[in-house]
């Protein structure tokens, strides 16, 4: 069913205002790219009638994405409606890069799930702080980290 026929005419708008951002960002990507890990927790509401389909989605979109170097951590974990992704990246050049290779899937995510937060686990740029807004997430700031050095 068509997104404005379902009366989903704010989920539309979310996915512009999403795709928008994806391309800005990977516009943008070599002028924030640094040494500095990118990780990053999402809470996303996925409603019981979407699990299968968001469960689909996630295992093709970490398979999607396991062929970056740059790719920590990419995963997901479900408790009832909520799901966590949990992302970590070796610097902004390889979460830009995850962006690009995910991007074919941003539609049907945003048909099925609904952002509720970001909590953030490092510095996030201001062009991601955006992305995250624009998809309706709450973001949260880092206050204390520890590193024991890259987890791969």
């Amino acid at each position: 069913m068509p997104l404005a026929a379902s009366g989903r005419k704010p989920e539309l708008k979310r996915l512009i205002c999403c795709k928008a951002a994806l391309i800005a960002t990977s516009l943008f990507a070599p002028a924030y790219a640094h040494a500095e890990e990118v990780a990053f927790i999402a809470i996303l509401n996925v409603p019981a009638g979407n699990a299968q389909a968001f469960d689909a989605l996630a295992r093709d979109m970490v398979e999607a994405s396991a062929t970056d170097d740059g790719l920590l951590i990419y995963e997901f974990a479900r408790v009832g409606e909520t799901v966590y992704g949990y992302e970590r990246y070796v610097d902004a050049a390889a979460h830009a890069r995850h962006e690009a290779l995910i991007e074919p899937f941003i539609p049907q995510l945003v048909e099925l799930a609904q952002f509720k937060k970001i909590v953030t686990l490092s510095q996030l740029t201001d062009d991601h702080q955006e992305l995250f807004q624009s998809i309706g997430a709450e973001i949260g700031q880092p206050i204390a980290a520890a590193a024991q050095g890259p987890s791969k």
